[in-house]
């Protein structure tokens, strides 16, 4: 058979009809595509081997294979109400106002005042229970007692200033030898001392009526103290007489 000048032949051996010049055209383009340009050559030509890479210093080789650093932890975003409020700007104080501050400072030194007198008027008590009616130091009296002093007392016996009250002291103390007054509790507020007491002693001489028996008596009694420019003005006391007299009767 006779083969047609027009017939192509495809690349796998295959014929292929009509005019092969349009699929020749596309060989030549493609190749002309995957083949270096003529500049790309000449810059190839010029330029020669790349340049070795010399090897870095032990150092950076060190320094190069180390972990990269662990990410910071990223704090999470905060709502949007969060946010408003961190946001939102501080209000600036207020003024200081002149009378809080006398008030303050007048109520800090009425403390300090109010604890003065409070220690004033126990270490008066004091002195006037232990010094003056248990150890019998009747020259105290002037220091720890107004020269107004009332005494009123339980046992019958009111006295009034220095005199009358050291002859009560002397009086009491000659009918209950080793005469003893213990304080079990104290309340002090300001210019007033309110004590729960018990006295003892050993009954020796008259007292209430009743002569010596020589027994050991107690009784339990109170006492609210007032002081006055630095001295005990008054003493309201009041003991458990009844609890007394039975003991020196002997009932």
């Amino acid at each position: 058979a006779e083969t047609n000048p027009n017939m192509g032949m495809m690349p796998n051996g295959q014929t292929m009809g009509g005019n092969a010049a349009p699929y020749q055209q596309q060989q030549q383009q493609q190749q002309q595509r995957q083949a270096p340009s003529r500049d790309y050559q000449r810059y190839q030509a010029n330029a020669g081997p790349p340049p070795a890479q010399s090897a870095p210093p032990p150092q950076q080789q060190h320094m190069m294979k180390k972990p990269p650093p662990p990410a910071a932890p990223t704090t999470p975003a905060p709502p949007p109400q969060m946010k408003m409020e961190m946001e939102a700007p501080v209000p600036a104080p207020a003024p200081a106002d002149p009378n809080n501050i006398s008030n303050a400072l007048n109520a800090s030194l009425n403390l300090e005042d109010e604890a003065a007198r409070n220690a004033i008027t126990r270490e008066l008590v004091k002195k006037f229970v232990s010094d003056i009616w248990n150890r019998g130091d009747l020259e105290l009296i002037p220091e720890v007692c107004s020269p107004s002093l009332r005494f009123n007392g339980s046992v019958g016996m009111d006295r009034v200033g220095h005199d009358g009250f050291s002859r009560m002291v002397t009086t009491i103390r000659d009918a209950l030898n080793d005469y003893h007054c213990e304080i079990h509790s104290m309340v002090v507020e300001g210019n007033k001392a309110f004590c729960r007491m018990r006295f003892t002693g050993r009954h020796t001489g008259p007292l209430l009526g009743y002569e010596p028996t020589g027994r050991q008596v107690a009784w339990m009694g109170a006492a609210e103290f007032t002081v006055k420019k630095d001295r005990i003005l008054k003493v309201w006391e009041l003991g458990d007489v009844k609890s007394l007299e039975e003991q020196l009767s002997g009932n």
